[in-house]
């Protein structure tokens, strides 16, 4: 079964996002801050990360956290999907190549899905 990593402050927002993705072959694991992430990857293998950026935030920082944990832990590259309010102004990070996949917070549920099936494999129903 694959693993999702869902980084989401709001728990509210967390468990909308979860449902949305959560299929019979993947796991979906919520975490609510950068730290509590890289304490999970010392414990469980992570096929993809999925991060909401919240807009008061430094998104660079978040995103240079979330990645510099992975690395340090799980010696690999992990996809990472970001979630913002605002595309225009979260672009850099792309540009950057600091993230696979920039989403505004407004994403529909189904394209969500056919990006966490092209990282994952797993197929939607």
């Amino acid at each position: 079964m694959k693993k999702v990593l869902l980084i989401d402050k709001d728990i509210s927002q967390g468990n909308i996002l979860a449902d949305a993705i959560r299929h019979s072959s993947r796991e979906i694991i919520i975490v609510h801050s950068v730290q509590e992430a890289v304490s999970l990857f010392k414990r469980e293998p992570i096929d993809l990360i999925l991060l909401d950026i919240v807009p008061e935030a430094d998104a660079a920082a978040t995103v240079e956290g979330v990645r510099k944990g992975v690395e340090d832990v799980l010696k690999r590259k992990v996809p990472l999907i970001v979630l913002a309010k605002s595309f225009s102004e979260s672009a850099y990070l792309l540009e950057r190549a600091d993230v696979d996949v920039l989403l505004e917070v407004s994403a529909h549920a189904d394209q969500l899905n056919q990006i966490v099936e092209q990282f994952i494999g797993c197929t939607v129903i």
